[in-house]
């Protein structure tokens, strides 16, 4: 049944403990909030 154990172990994409983005999000990336709120007047014509 040794099978059986490498397919239960190998389930889990990383090991505990890992992150799975270590590098992060990219220095001068914008979240979609954000850059809403800077190009309009705080969304409000999206919304009327």
């Amino acid at each position: 049944m040794t099978t059986a154990n490498n397919a239960e172990n190998n389930l889990s994409p990383w090991q505990p403990g890992q992150s799975g983005n270590p590098s992060g999000r990219p220095k001068g990336t914008r979240d979609l909030a954000g850059y809403v709120l800077e190009t309009t007047d705080g969304g409000k014509e999206l919304v009327d």
